[in-house]
């Protein structure tokens, strides 16, 4: 039903792009996959589409420790939903990069929880410096949005980092000259100001589109709205009664 939901306002509003932060299967499953393609070419017919994708979506077992084949934790994905990994978006005053941060169970993604084992993600340092040189080279005024699946931040909620690297990941991201970053994973919304490596950025962290929304409160999606001063981000949320999403109170920050 919240898909449904999406797919008409979609249809019905006017977005100058539409990111999909990851997650778009629960078992990387071919089935799973397939609906989501339908959802994604939908959003293609009416703005241009960014996706990476999620732990989910990811077949870790395939390459556990990366013994094994690495390209195939993604074949069903790329299969789907996409071949690029790491796909760009350059369009009039915006840039986005969207970066592979699910990448299953790898001697980098470790940590001291055991929890964390194929649900942690990581970004190497090859992949922030690649995000930089193309924000580098992004046309001066440029909104500069960064896109990776993992909750840049600690959850509030789940106390927990979505990023091996944990805050660290936080300085890695400013120092790409960033001025978003589009998130999801943790499964509870946040939108903060974060300022880090000399720079200060917007962290959207989306919540998701199911029953395991953290905290038992309802699924949202973000809208972003910006401009040469401001940055806007609305959580459009769940209402059972209106089987649909509707705009809750936002945040606005400057540029």
């Amino acid at each position: 039903m919240q898909v449904e939901a999406l797919e008409r306002i979609i249809v019905a509003e006017h977005f100058d792009a539409i990111v999909v932060s990851g997650d778009l299967s629960q078992r990387s499953r071919s089935r799973e996959f397939e609906r989501a393609r339908e959802l994604i070419q939908l959003a293609e017919r009416r703005a241009p589409v960014l996706v990476v994708p999620g732990n989910h979506d990811v077949a870790w077992w395939m390459a556990p420790m990366g013994l094994g084949s690495v390209t195939a934790m993604y074949t069903r994905y790329r299969k789907f939903i996409c071949d690029d990994l790491e796909p760009q978006l350059r369009l009039s005053g915006m840039t986005i990069v969207g970066l592979n941060s699910a990448q299953g169970i790898r001697p980098f993604t470790l940590t001291t929880r055991p929890r964390d084992l194929s649900v942690v993600g990581a970004v190497v340092d090859e992949q922030w410096a690649n995000a930089k040189r193309v924000f580098d080279a992004a046309p001066a005024g440029d909104l500069k949005v960064l896109v990776l699946h993992h909750n840049l931040l600690r959850g509030q909620r789940s106390n927990r980092w979505g990023l091996a690297s944990r805050a660290l990941g936080v300085t890695s991201a400013a120092a790409t000259g960033t001025d978003l970053v589009m998130c999801g994973h943790d499964h509870e919304d946040r939108i903060e100001h974060q300022t880090a490596a000399g720079r200060r950025f917007v962290v959207s962290c989306a919540n998701t589109l199911s029953n395991r929304v953290r905290g038992g409160g309802p699924s949202s999606l973000n809208v972003i709205d910006a401009d040469q001063k401001t940055i806007a981000v609305t959580p459009w949320v769940w209402n059972v009664a209106a089987a649909t999403f509707i705009p809750g109170q936002g945040k606005c920050f400057t540029r």
